[in-house]
């Protein structure tokens, strides 16, 4: 039969039962050459009588060796399909919905995310009533200072985060965040008015691909979340995100007003 792959060029394939047949006669060849070579040096058989059975054994030999030079014609072929296979699986991946019932385990997955898989976009958007200074939890603290490292570490990744100011403390946060980061570059922060004294819904979205939504509780402590693999899911949300953003004041804007 005849496969013809993506780029074009058609090759041959054979059953593999028939492979194994042929090995199998092959290594029969093999131990009747050896024991024919045995019963001549015993009856001292004359030169002339090896030569056929030399050949045969040259050519068994080849035809197991033969077969070794396509190999790395095949490895490349297999990375070539497992890079496709791959790029398929991340234009069409499969809804992973997950639940995070801590604090701790959300902030915790979304720093692994941030470190491990983001590569060109992290959208984030803080609307609390509290500062991220005020989570006494290490992987929240974490989670802040990774998307900073992220983003310092390749000046080619964006990071936008919108902020909402309703409070007196959010309002010095924000400024002490400017101070922060306004070298970098490839950071910026834009700030929301959110006149209801109360949480909204707060997200990141990286790369527009994983969606992570926090749920604020009866505490400033406590966090609830979820995430959301999916690129559909993940472009409304970038939309929504993006309408906000555009609406939004820069943070830089927004200090040099607030003096």
């Amino acid at each position: 039969m005849i496969e013809v792959p993506s780029g074009g060029r058609s090759r041959s394939l054979v059953p593999r039962s028939l492979d194994r047949v042929e090995e199998r006669l092959i290594l029969a060849t093999c131990l009747v050459l050896a024991g024919v070579s045995v019963v001549g040096a015993i009856f001292e058989w004359p030169p002339a009588v090896y030569q056929p059975i030399t050949f045969l054994a040259l050519y068994a030999v080849l035809r197991i060796l033969l077969p070794l030079r396509e190999t790395p014609e095949e490895l490349r072929q297999a990375r070539m399909e497992l890079a496709e296979l791959k790029e398929r699986l991340l234009n069409h991946e499969c809804v992973d919905f997950r639940c995070y019932e801590s604090s701790a385990e959300f902030y915790g997955a979304l720093t692994e995310v941030v470190n491990s898989e983001a590569r060109r976009q992290i959208d984030a958007w803080y609307v609390r009533k509290v500062p991220p200074t005020k989570f006494v939890q290490k992987a929240a603290k974490r989670y802040f200072s990774s998307v900073l490292q992220w983003a310092k570490n390749d000046p080619s990744r964006s990071v936008r985060r919108l902020i909402c100011v309703h409070s007196p403390e959010m309002r010095e946060w924000a400024r002490r965040h400017h101070a922060d980061t306004r070298k970098i570059a490839n950071y910026e922060a834009r700030i929301v008015e959110w006149a209801i004294k109360a949480d909204l819904l707060n997200m990141a979205v990286i790369d527009q691909r994983i969606v992570f939504l926090a749920f604020s509780g009866a505490t400033d402590q406590v966090v609830r979340g979820v995430s959301i693999r999916d690129a559909r899911v993940a472009k409304e949300f970038t939309d929504l995100f993006t309408q906000h953003w555009a609406a939004a004041t820069r943070l830089s804007d927004w200090v040099r007003q607030a003096r």
